[in-house]
């Protein structure tokens, strides 16, 4: 997180500006202290314009690779499919 918010340019405090949290907060996420929920995933996702995963996982991510989604899609029976087109859909949704 860390380096992407360097690579946008940006303070500790505008970044927590952004996400809508608190400064210590995200301090204490920059730096591995403390946990996220997963609204608080949804809004550094969005306003780092970095996918969630990467932010989970921290490497493995290039832009425009959906391999590991195929993968897990790959994986699901029919109505499993459905119910991640319906996530998917409100998460879009909730990103515009």
């Amino acid at each position: 997180m860390r380096q992407r918010r360097q690579e946008l340019g940006l303070t500790r405090e505008k970044m927590a500006e952004l996400a809508d949290i608190g400064t210590g907060y995200y301090g204490q996420l920059e730096v591995g202290t403390s946990q996220m929920s997963i609204d608080t995933l949804i809004k550094l996702s969005q306003s780092m314009h970095l996918p969630m995963e990467y932010i989970i996982h921290g490497s493995g991510y290039k832009p425009g690779d959906t391999s590991g989604v195929q993968e897990l899609l790959s994986r699901c029976t029919d109505r499993e499919l459905k119910l991640a087109e319906d996530v998917l859909k409100l998460f879009l949704m909730k990103a515009d």
